[in-house]
């Protein structure tokens, strides 16, 4: 038996279909809304806490620095005037070496072939550093192995061709604030091996590790000064983990105290196993004693019998 339709029933049955499809299209659409604002949710979360890009800007302005090792300090006044200008002209070398690739966009010495290194660059380099208020007077300076010497007429820095200068590279491991002043946890990578050997294989791994302080000026942190850090290395951290806890002045009292006991104690039960052993000495004594009389005796007898 045939079912048939009337026109309504059949407008009826599209507007509900037209409603089906369109309640589904709208529930797929809320769900890839959904989708996207909670993976955008993650990422906003996630760019919070990712400070590497941070990180790395205080690489690039402390590299100079970490290279020569500058002792701690309180105050950028007070920091160690060879260090500085060594910190300022090299970390500026290095620091357009990394921004620029190269050095194609400076002059050089016509007789010597040196880099000339304008001092405006080097305050430009400065300044990032520890704050624009800051001057150093720029003038020539002995190194271990090398003069950088400073042309007044130019007003550059004569930098001798070399492969690389300094003693450690950095790499910053953490930043947090404390007591109004900013953190900058720096380790220390050693440019080469202990014993300058080209065989051993160059480490990532940090040998020490000192906190850098910024304080804020002007909406900005500069450096103000260097100190030890929390942070250790881990051959350090293994070491001291090994090393056993000193005891304590009442914890030795109590050690001494224990085993004065146990030696007491072990006397008491030595002297006790003795006195059974003696017992039987004692009476194989007595045993010895009366068989010598009773043989007294018979030899007396003997005698009487041979006299009758």
């Amino acid at each position: 038996m045939k079912t048939y339709m009337t026109p309504e029933e059949h407008a009826r049955l599209h507007r509900r279909r037209a409603r089906q499809a369109l309640g589904l299209l709208v529930a797929v659409l809320v769900l890839v809304g959904a989708v996207t604002v909670v993976r955008a949710g993650v990422r906003t979360v996630a760019n919070l806490f990712d400070d590497t890009q941070q990180r790395q800007e205080y690489e690039d302005k402390l590299e100079g620095l970490v290279l020569f090792d500058p002792v701690p300090f309180d105050g950028i006044e007070n920091i160690d005037d060879l260090t500085l200008r060594e910190a300022a002209v090299w970390g500026c070398v290095y620091s357009i070496q990394e921004t620029q690739g190269g050095f194609d966009n400076y002059n050089t010495d016509p007789d010597t072939e040196q880099l000339l290194l304008p001092s405006v660059d080097v305050d430009a380099y400065l300044a990032k550093l520890v704050g624009p208020s800051f001057k150093m007077t720029h003038k020539s300076f002995e190194m271990d192995d090398m003069t950088v010497e400073f042309d007044e007429t130019t007003q550059c820095y004569k930098i001798p061709v070399t492969g690389s200068v300094g003693t450690y590279r950095a790499t910053v491991t953490r930043l947090f604030k404390k007591d109004g002043l900013l953190h900058v946890t720096v380790g220390y990578i050693p440019t080469q091996s202990a014993d300058d050997s080209i065989l051993n294989a160059a480490s990532d791994t940090p040998t020490k590790y000192m906190d850098y302080l910024f304080s804020r000026q002007s909406g900005s942190w500069y450096l103000t000064g260097l100190t030890d850090s929390e942070t250790k290395p881990e051959s350090t951290a293994s070491s001291a983990a090994a090393e056993p806890m000193p005891l304590a002045d009442s914890e030795v009292q109590d050690a001494i105290l224990a085993t004065a006991g146990d030696s007491a104690a072990a006397s008491e039960a030595a002297s006790g196993e003795a006195a059974p052993a003696s017992e039987p000495a004692d009476s194989t004594a007595a045993e010895s004693s009366a068989a010598d009389a009773d043989s007294a005796a018979a030899s007396e007898a003997a005698s009487q019998s041979a006299a009758g």
